[in-house]
């Protein structure tokens, strides 16, 4: 892992990517609703993947899901399938409001945001995993195996780095994705620490 880490190259792809000009793509709280721990379990089939080493007096960690539509309870379009369910965990900086936060100027500002999304059954995850997973390639991501499961790891210009993983939940295999601006080992111990790649 640390040679796999170390050869990372910053590069801008991920500021190019969740730097939206829009404010409701890059918004947190863009059809999302803020729920508590229970409900949003209830919602995973599971545990939510919290990370605790981000709690603090000066950070506020916001659990929300995406709302579908309004006029329906979350579950039941989740059940029909005419959903898929996604989770979002934030740590904020206290003085930044969720409802107002974006999500690049948040991680910018020191806050973190963990994705756990329902992935598409169509799409592979991660697409470089055959020719990346372990190895000092020198570019800005790569795929290293901790505790058995693969993690992705991304890193940018900015600091900000990106750490994806597949775990299951409810009988769903779900992508998560951590968006921090702990350095690649720091942030893939962090997640490891916390128990929360299965």
């Amino acid at each position: 892992m640390p040679t796999a880490l170390a050869a990372l190259v910053p590069h801008d792809a991920l500021g190019n990517a969740l730097a939206g000009h829009s404010r409701a793509p890059g918004s947190l709280s863009w059809r999302h609703e803020l729920v508590d721990e229970p409900t949003a379990a209830g919602l995973l089939g599971g545990p939510v993947p919290t990370l605790p080493a981000f709690r603090g007096l000066d950070v506020v960690e916001r659990i929300s899901v995406h709302r579908g539509l309004p006029m329906e309870p979350v579950a039941d379009q989740l059940v029909e399938g005419s959903l898929r369910l996604h989770l979002r965990v934030t740590y904020l900086p206290a003085d930044l409001a969720w409802e107002r936060a974006l999500r690049w100027s948040a991680v910018q500002r020191g806050g973190s945001i963990l994705d756990v999304e329902e992935r598409d059954k169509n799409t592979q995850w991660p697409q470089r995993v055959a020719r990346s997973r372990d190895t000092a390639s020198g570019g800005d991501f790569t795929v290293i195996t901790v505790d058995g499961v693969h993690v992705g790891v991304q890193v940018d210009t900015s600091g900000v780095v990106l750490v994806t993983w597949l775990l299951r939940r409810g009988g769903r295999e779900l992508r998560a994705a951590l968006l921090t601006r702990r350095g690649p080992r720091a942030a893939v111990e962090l997640v490891a620490d916390a128990g929360v790649l299965a």
